[in-house]
């Protein structure tokens, strides 16, 4: 019998090779299109950029900090070169507690005696003042003149007084501010400032309490020498500052009128100071160098993406290694609308009219971003801009509570001329003021109405550009009419 014969071999497979071709052809096109994907992105950011660049600068935009930031300054012509200044940029650069000889007014001490606020129809209470300064051991003891003790207590701070008072003789003002630092730059003479405003207008309201209303004014001077000499600083959170030291000094003026406390000569005085001063100009500034300073700011994270932990000055700047992967053509585009939006704004205020025209859209603002996840391709215009709208409010404001202030005080040198106040604030010019000022949120006059106590409210609109009356809701955070009212006595 023969034996079967050995079966053939099977043939062999061959291997299947599409897998290692299309993992070579995935990693191909992922090495190219990734970086192609950056690369395109930026070139489009860029010459956006240029573009907008372009335009700017044929409407003399002023677009980097080298364009705003003012010269060196001799010391002797220098607001900011005296030694409390001084003691705290040193002491802030060497990441010390900044020195502030008037932290007894800025601290966060709920027990601190409150000033005047028209808003919450609030007079100064000096007897309250007077108890806090016993407590803190500014005087010995509380006698029957609480002004006189509130006084005593204050000069306690003269040495630091005396230097502001020789800082408001010099006609020029430059802080050595780290402008380098962007966002995160510190400010450490603004404490300082907020401070001996306060400490000015609680001065000036003891002396009106003793009837010494040249000395409230020589306070008052003093204080609104503090808002003028810094006019020219950039950056808006300076100009923010800036103007809430302008009210509080405002108030203390309103606390005086409240009482009939202030002289003629001096309201006289008061007035012209007043009228001295352009926020809606201050709004262009501020708002114009700050978008010069977060130009910076911008092309660091385009340029120098890994170097924003180093800036800020972060425990960690390699957490921000995340910044690396955003694409830089994102940040240019991020950069563009938020010039845009900066121009949109300044293009509501004019100086020359007096008025902010808050009809006017703001286009570019980030309410009208896309929702997530596209809203990443302005991430950093996004982080940034909401601030930014809400500020131009507050100039708003401020401008309306100044020229309230100067109305007030026309209002009450025709009292004491006549007894009485007017029927219409037309009656005030041209005697007690060259002309009226007008509203800033729509160009209408004030609203004016005498009252059956003999007092007035005087009110704006306000931003939502509608007449609620006059009517304070000491409760509410943000008041619908802007209003200036005396409180019963």
């Amino acid at each position: 019998m023969s034996e079967n014969p050995p079966p053939l071999p099977l043939p062999r497979r061959r291997p299947h090779r599409w897998p290692l071709i299309l993992c070579l052809a995935l990693f191909v096109f992922t090495a190219g299109i990734i970086p192609g994907f950056y690369l395109e992105e930026k070139i489009r950011g860029k010459l956006a950029w240029r573009a907008y660049e372009r335009d700017a600068q044929k409407r003399g935009v002023k677009l980097t900090a080298a364009d705003i930031l003012p010269p060196t300054i001799p010391d002797s012509e220098n607001f900011a070169s005296i030694p409390l200044f001084k003691a705290a940029f040193q002491a802030s650069d060497a990441d010390k507690p900044v020195p502030n000889p008037f932290d007894l007014f800025v601290t966060k001490n709920e027990e601190r005696p409150k000033l005047g606020n028209p808003i919450k129809q609030r007079t100064v209470d000096l007897a309250a003042w007077q108890k806090f300064f016993v407590d803190a051991q500014r005087i010995p003891e509380a006698s029957g003149d609480a002004a006189a003790d509130v006084l005593s207590a204050l000069d306690t701070f003269a040495e630091p007084l005396a230097q502001l008072r020789t800082a408001g003789d010099r006609p020029r003002c430059r802080f050595p501010v780290h402008w380098e630092k962007g966002f995160t730059t510190p400010f450490p003479h603004l404490g300082i400032l907020q401070g001996a405003s306060c400490l000015y207008s609680l001065r000036l309201s003891a002396h009106l309490a003793r009837g010494e209303s040249a000395a409230a004014y020589a306070d008052f001077s003093a204080g609104w020498r503090e808002v003028t000499a810094t006019a020219a600083e950039p950056a808006l959170i300076a100009a923010l500052v800036r103007n809430a030291t302008a009210v509080q000094i405002e108030n203390a003026v309103w606390d005086g009128l409240a009482r009939g406390q202030w002289a003629e000569p001096d309201l006289k005085r008061i007035e012209a100071d007043l009228a001295g001063v352009d926020w809606l100009k201050d709004c262009l500034f501020a708002f114009g160098s700050e978008r010069a300073l977060s130009n910076g700011m911008f092309d660091l994270l385009i340029d120098h993406p890994d170097e924003i932990g180093r800036v800020g000055d972060l425990k960690d700047p390699q957490e921000y290694k995340v910044f690396e992967l955003y694409p830089a053509g994102w940040n240019y585009q991020s950069k563009v609308r938020f010039n845009r939006f900066i121009d949109e704004i300044l293009a509501r205020v004019d100086p020359a009219q007096g008025r902010c025209f808050l009809e006017r859209p703001i286009r570019s603002s980030p309410k009208s971003l896309p929702e997530m996840p596209w809203k990443m391709y302005y991430l950093f215009f996004a982080l940034v801009a909401p601030i930014f709208e809400d500020a131009e409010s507050k100039f708003a404001q401020i401008g309306t509570h100044t020229n309230h202030c100067r109305l007030a005080c026309a209002l009450e040198r025709f009292r004491l001329a006549r007894g009485d106040h007017p029927d219409r604030l037309e009656d005030l010019v041209p005697k007690f003021l060259p002309s009226l000022p007008v509203e800033i949120v729509n160009g209408e006059p004030y609203h004016y109405h005498r009252l059956a106590d003999g007092r007035f409210v005087l009110y704006s609109v306000g931003t939502d550009l509608k007449d609620d009356g006059g009517e304070i809701d000491p409760n509410a955070k943000k008041q619908k009419d802007w209003v200036w009212r005396y409180p019963a006595m």
